[in-house]
């Protein structure tokens, strides 16, 4: 019973990376002109129309695309994504996300004088460089 059990299970659980392969190759080979369509929204996401948008770059993955394009002179990166990794509908989002509001942004941050660096081992935390005449005197022959 233990090793019938055992083979179902490792039966399941190679059905199941054989279904998990195959959704992961269709993200990447599947022609979704509406995901283009939806990338391209996104990037003329509050542009007055008409909105001329100019496709520089694309980048396809198993786990999604990338579009790089330029609206009204400005380079704008959207990345489309599944829901669920490879399962539901793409969404699609500009990246990196939109910088923080200029009120959240202006918030003070503490920083040290120091460096972010560690201290050598085995020494001060600043060595200098010696001077050149410290060294050994020159001969003067």
């Amino acid at each position: 019973m233990g090793r019938v059990l055992g083979q179902s299970f490792g039966f399941l659980l190679w059905l199941v990376g054989l279904g998990l392969m195959l959704a992961l190759v269709n993200n990447y080979a599947a022609e979704e002109p509406e995901v283009d369509a939806m990338a391209r929204a996104q990037a003329c996401e509050g542009v007055q129309a008409p909105c001329d948008e100019l496709l520089i770059g694309y980048v396809r993955s198993s786990l999604g695309r990338s579009f790089q394009l330029i609206v009204r002179g400005k380079d704008i990166s959207v990345r489309c994504r599944r829901e669920h990794i490879v399962l539901g509908d793409y969404r699609c989002t500009r990246w990196p996300p939109a910088a923080l509001p200029a009120a959240v942004s202006s918030i003070p941050v503490a920083t040290s004088a120091g460096s972010a660096l560690p201290a050598p081992r085995g020494g001060s935390a600043k060595r200098g460089v010696p001077p050149p005449s410290a060294g050994k005197p020159e001969s003067k022959l």
